[in-house]
């Protein structure tokens, strides 16, 4: 019987033998009439390995588009992280929705970790590797719907270049590289001392006067004036040693980083939650400060109250503390706290021409806290009601009850019998109240990471060189989430009798405290001491990589063609890669009776393991002939079989035609995959939080109105009883509750990238070289779930199964707020391969060195990029939407149509360099009010009609512009000093609304700057 692995050695040779037999007719006669190597023929050739290709080619350059960010570029950027350093390159974007970084909104569960997300694709469809060798998914949580390795563990004190190849490159690397790669090339031979130290801090004046007028007339107080915060800094050591004689060398570095938290609400612009407020029309175009109604909100039989002294006063009607409407904003941190240290070596020594070993290992400690605003007895969240309504029960002889309060809750007679027999007579009622006297709730992550490999490089014979490696990659994890209140001890303290003392007690005993939430100052520390349950987890992610690869310069063989003086090459080799991910929330994450927390945790303890065989083959086709200067080809296959869902074949052929000395023309074709990872094959069913926006058959938390009709949310599950009472719970902060889900029958997505551009390096001007490149990439087999929106509006107005079947209404309440996969109340999200995505666009890079006679010298650096189209197909065979240009909740991100970042850098005579840099967001226009069908609409909803609405507020976002200005002095040749201010104009970032945002976000969307001038000063020492 023929094995995986066999048929894949099998698959191999015969691509080998087939790519062979395309040049073996004229070896014969090359072999005569060529020299077998460089020297021979008299031509200096100089080896260059690039990204995206295994074999080294005499004058190669990258046949796919790409960018390069110096160790030089990451110091003058003065960001400490690399995620933010990448965050400046036109073709990463930074998506609320599924990317992390160190401003991700604070209400996102998984958290303390960086992603990159190339072409805006998703982070876990870009693939990241440090010197060529890929690096694993650094966080195990389930509640992480986008696992990708984490950029934290990247030293940046040792980045020599970072390499960002845009387009699939997955026959040379394997899975996870539809949107491109990015590779940390890291020094490796290193010589003396390098000492390096940082500190900053954010520095931004108040100066939002919209947003100021609009929380002044809430009630709220603005910040006023200047304010300094987010105080960071960093330090490193790079030490770094020959060995052998000069035979090899060992580098070690050493780093840490202090980055202080900045809360949203320091800034003027997030100082409240901003909603869309509607028109006479239906339509929108205003914005006012919003809040959650889980703060002091007491719902008795269909009427509101909140409590004032020791009594029930009508709702949101006079002051109250907590106050009706509570703002989150000043609690969610907008920059995280975090503390990293990071060491590790490199080495390497060259014993024989065939045996070069060589050795890394890298260690990260990263640990971050995030605060959001404290936890609440949710309304509509109790797990534990057996109705399913989500409702709290108070007993009628509840002593902590003032009399008004217990007559507005029970009848004399409720009451009575519940004297006689405690705990008898309870009365269900909707209950959201704040726990402002326990402040915050934070969510701690800690990272930990290692990084080993041990692998040999070295040549066999003249012709032929191999690299083999083992890699060990291993992530710890642990998160801690406190202050939550427990929905269990809630329960148990709003039961209370008296002790024989007349003091009040809980039913249930000790050591239950009562929670006196009736009145003004009755929450105690010992009641929260009771009412909290901490919720803790453990994980891990382990990749094992065995690798070996072998590289042949077939021009020793004569193997050549007929129009070119050197050979071909070839490269074939084998990797196997194995992963296991365990994650173990404690029994307070799993039980999900953490109130606030998003539904219960799963654990998971999966894995999986991939054979790979690959094979590239490349080399001139024509050199120094006539209007050919050059003309190269490499192309290569890759064979993957993996235990989850079975093979998987990607390939690539690309080709460089260099007609003269001063243009070069390239092309790639390339096919990738990505296999489902193991939280999308796994994940157990859960139930969560999703942006998603109102539920159009819940009345609106603010206007009470219900968006659509009857007959459109009985589509959807809901009964005319439901309806009619207009008891249906709306969602807060603009999210309902989804059900997530693994689905073991997954199979690989797809994706294919196409590139055409040119080079340009033209002797007339030589200080000028210049790219374009014209992109375009094709996912098919997306592995996703059906946007909320379309799934609401598809089933409200078309009734089709399809959708429908999706909305689980809660039997109870009607309601898209519940808690558990049993009970309902959710929108099914489970992943499927479903989606499909087309997105292509042109990138335009140059350079240009200008001499000034006597002063030095100015130079000029563009890399702009712009985006033709981002086409979406939600499911087969449904209608396409094109967010290019565009930015809401259904496109997410913010996606202008051209980005770019110029720099200009002044060399000037006393060894000073001074760089000035114009970062450029390009327009765009709200989603929402696109006339393609599937976006118009699908936010707002018109409160008049039921139909869509047009949010004029939103409507549209300009072209936003950012200059930074740092300056380098080299006062010594071992010795400099660099600061500088990123936004040195303090411009604030655009304001929208929650609706479209991140829950929690601060009003804007992460592509901006949000913290205002961020001034550095730093130096370099070296011995």
């Amino acid at each position: 019987m023929t094995t995986p692995r066999g048929r894949l050695f099998a698959r191999l040779a015969g691509t080998v033998v087939l790519l062979a037999a395309v040049w073996s007719p004229g070896q014969a006669a090359l072999a005569q009439q060529a020299p077998t190597d460089a020297s021979a023929a008299g031509t200096a050739l100089e080896e260059i390995v690039v990204t995206g290709s295994r074999i080294s080619l005499p004058n190669m350059t990258s046949t796919s588009p790409i960018q390069v960010v110096t160790a030089k570029d990451i110091q003058v950027s003065g960001r400490l992280d690399v995620s933010d350093v990448l965050m400046q390159l036109p073709q990463n974007f930074n998506n609320s929705f599924s990317d992390f970084n160190n401003r991700t909104s604070g209400l996102t569960t998984a958290g303390g970790l960086a992603t990159a997300d190339l072409r805006g694709l998703g982070p876990q469809r870009t693939l990241v590797l440090v010197n060529g060798r890929r690096l694993g998914a650094a966080d195990p949580n389930t509640a992480n719907p986008n696992p990708a390795p984490d950029l934290d563990q990247i030293p940046t004190a040792l980045v020599d270049r970072v390499d960002v190849v845009t387009g699939g490159a997955s026959s040379v690397y394997g899975s996870d590289a539809i949107a491109g790669v990015i590779n940390f090339v890291l020094k490796r031979n290193f010589e003396g001392v390098q000492v390096d130290a940082q500190a900053g801090q954010n520095w931004h004046q108040q100066h939002s006067t919209f947003s100021d007028q609009l929380q002044t007339a809430a009630g709220y107080t603005p910040e006023t004036g200047s304010i300094r915060d987010g105080g960071n800094k960093s330090a490193s050591v790079v030490m770094g040693s020959s060995i052998a004689e000069g035979k090899g060398n060992v580098t070690a570095y050493f780093s840490y980083l202090r980055t202080d938290p900045v809360p949203s609400g320091n800034r003027d612009f997030g100082g409240c939650q901003l909603n869309a407020a509607s028109n006479a029309a239906g339509n929108y175009d205003a914005a006012f400060c919003s809040g959650s109604s889980n703060s002091n909100l007491f719902n008795i039989n269909g009427t509101r109250y909140g409590v004032l002294g020791n009594q029930f006063v009508p709702w949101n009607t006079v002051p109250t503390t907590p106050p009706a409407i509570f703002n989150a904003q000043p609690y969610i941190y907008n920059g995280r706290d975090d503390l990293r240290y990071n060491a590790g070596f490199l080495a390497h020594v060259d014993v024989q021409d065939y045996f070069k070993p060589y050795a890394e290992f890298a260690y990260m400690n990263d640990r971050t806290d995030q605060q959001i605003a404290p936890s609440a007895l949710f309304r509509n969240a109790n797990p534990l009601d057996p109705t399913g309504a989500g409702n709290y029960y108070i007993n009628c002889s509840n002593p902590l009850l003032s009399a008004q309060q217990a007559g507005l809750l029970c009848t004399p007679a409720q009451i009575a019998a519940d004297a006689a027999s405690p705990g008898s007579v309870s009365i269900p009622v909707e209950i959201g109240r704040r726990n402002i006297e326990g402040g915050g709730r934070e969510s701690f992550y800690e990272h930990t990471n290692y990084r080993a490999v041990l692998g040999s490089k070295g040549s066999l014979g003249a012709a032929w060189t191999y690299d083999a490696y083992g890699q060990y990659y291993y992530t710890t994890f642990y998160n801690a989430n406190r202050q939550y209140l427990n929905f269990q001890a809630i329960t148990n303290a709003l039961q209370v009798t008296k002790d024989a003392n007349g003091n009040p007690v809980c039913i249930s005993g000790p050591p239950c405290v009562p929670y006196n939430i009736f009145k003004d100052g009755g929450v105690t520390a010992d009641q929260l001491a009771y009412l909290y349950l901490n919720g803790t987890a453990y994980g891990s992610t382990t990749q094992r990589t065995i690798h070996a690869d072998l590289t042949g310069d077939l021009g020793r063989y004569g193997v050549r063609s007929p129009w070119a003086s050197n050979g071909l090459s070839v490269n074939v080799g084998y990797e196997h890669r194995s992963e296991f991910w365990a994650y173990d929330p404690d029994s307070g994450e799993e039980s999900g009776l953490l109130s606030g927390f998003g539904g219960a945790a799963a654990p998971i303890h999966k894995g999986y393991g991939v054979d790979e065989g690959f094979v590239e083959l490349g080399g001139a086709i024509v050199e120094d002939a006539p209007g050919i200067k050059s003309l190269v080809f490499d192309t290569g296959f890759r064979h993957s079989d993996y235990s989850t869902v079975g093979g998987a074949d990607t390939g690539k052929f690309e080709v460089q035609y260099q007609p003269v000395q001063d243009l070069r023309l390239r092309a790639s074709w390339q096919r990738a995959i990505r296999a489902p990872n193991l939280i999308e094959l796994y994940n157990p069913a859960t139930i969560g939080q999703i942006a998603s926006g109102d539920d159009p058959c819940a009345p609106n938390e603010y206007t009470g109105v219900i968006a659509a009709s009857l007959q459109q949310c009985q589509r959807t599950g809901v009964t005319a009883a439901q309806y009619n009472s207009g008891s249906i719970p709306q969602g807060s902060a603009n999210q309902l509750s989804q059900k997530v889900s693994g689905n073991t029958q997954l199979k690989p997505e797809r994706g294919t990238s196409v590139s055409v551009g040119a080079t340009l390096s033209p002797q007339s001007l030589p200080n000028l070289v210049a790219s374009v490149d014209y992109w375009r990439i094709e996912l098919k087999d997306q592995i996703t779930a059906i946007p909320p929106g379309l799934l609401l509006q598809g089933c409200l107005n078309t009734g089709d199964p399809f959708f429908c079947s999706r909305i689980v209404r809660n039997p109870a309440n009607g309601g898209l707020v519940g808690s558990t996969v049993a009970g309902g109340g959710y929108i099914d999200q489970t992943v499927l391969n479903i989606g499909g995505i087309k997105t292509d666009g042109v990138d335009v890079q140059g350079s240009y060195r200008l001499p000034l006679a006597g002063a030095g010298a100015l130079t000029f650096a563009l890399n702009g990029s712009m985006l033709l189209s981002s086409v979406t197909t939600p499911y087969p065979g449904s209608p396409s939407y094109d967010c290019a240009g565009l930015f809401g909740a259904l496109c997410q991100t913010v996606n202008p149509r051209w980005r770019h970042a110029l720099r200009m850098t002044w060399a000037a005579p006393a060894d000073v360099d001074v760089s000035l840099t114009w970062r450029f967001i390009g327009p765009v226009s709200l989603d929402n009010n696109s006339q393609n069908p599937l976006l118009l609409g699908r936010t707002f909803v018109n409160q008049n009609t039921g139909g869509p609405a047009i949010d004029y507020f939103n409507a549209h976002i300009p072209g936003y512009s950012y200059l930074d200005l740092s300056a380098v002095w080299n006062v010594t040749k071992g010795f400099s000093v660099r600061a500088g201010i990123n936004n040195l104009l303090d411009k604030d970032p655009p304001l929208v609304t929650s609706e479209i945002t991140a829950g929690g976000a601060n009003n804007t969307f992460e592509a901006y700057d949000t913290l205002g001038r961020q001034a550095f000063v730093a130096f370099t020492a070296r011995f």
